[in-house]
């Protein structure tokens, strides 16, 4: 009967050291999801174009400046007039309208002939520039001609105008700008005009110049 206990005894400390090595499993431990964060390259705005400036039509002059802009391009030549001065009346059947100007170069001498130079505004915008022969010759209008021709080559058009007093006007059409010469007179009798238009393309002058 004693064996029994004996093993019962001897049982007990195996079961309480068996009970003491077995540890429980630590909870696994939860792995954070790495993120990867792209960050797009910095994209810089475009340098705006600078808008050209456009190239002179006559001498500095440029369509779209001011009157003041015009006296700065023109120094010890351009000049207010106290009272404005008329263009060229215009013959019948004539494409060029009459106007006046009180921004002027009194005498300039090139382009076939010796002019007074007006410049015309719309808006305070240049959009004309009217030159008138003062004194013309019988040779004048023929001069003038020449000096376009070379320039420019063959007029694009003639047109004859007036009625009494008979005219042509001969008409350069150009990118830029249109040029007519408007010629009228009788050369026997000494009575002769003569003018030379630079015309801003429509609509009007290009954008005003500071």
């Amino acid at each position: 009967m004693r064996t029994p206990l004996r093993l019962a005894v001897l049982a007990a400390p195996l079961l309480i050291v068996s009970s003491c090595t077995k540890k429980e499993a630590p909870p696994p431990v939860a792995q954070q999801a790495t993120t990867t964060t792209t960050v797009p390259p910095t994209t810089l705005a475009p340098t705006p174009t600078p808008v050209p400036t456009p190239p002179p039509v006559w001498r500095e002059a440029r369509w779209g400046m001011s009157k003041a802009a015009v006296l700065a391009a023109f120094p010890q030549e351009a000049q207010r007039l106290e009272k404005a001065a008329d263009f060229a009346q215009p013959q019948h059947g004539a494409s060029l309208a009459g106007g006046s100007s009180d921004i002027a170069i009194p005498s300039w001498e090139g382009e076939g002939a010796t002019f007074r130079v007006l410049f015309g505004f719309e808006q305070d915008a240049l959009n004309r520039i009217h030159l008138a022969v003062p004194k013309a010759t019988a040779a004048t209008c023929g001069d003038i001609e020449k000096a376009q021709t070379d320039a420019h080559g063959a007029p694009t058009k003639r047109t004859p105008t007036g009625s009494s007093l008979k005219g042509e006007e001969i008409v350069w059409t150009l990118p830029d700008e249109t040029i007519v010469l408007s010629c009228a007179g009788v050369a026997r009798l000494g009575f002769l005009t003569a003018s030379l238009d630079h015309l801003a393309p429509a609509p009007a002058a290009v954008a005003a110049q500071p």
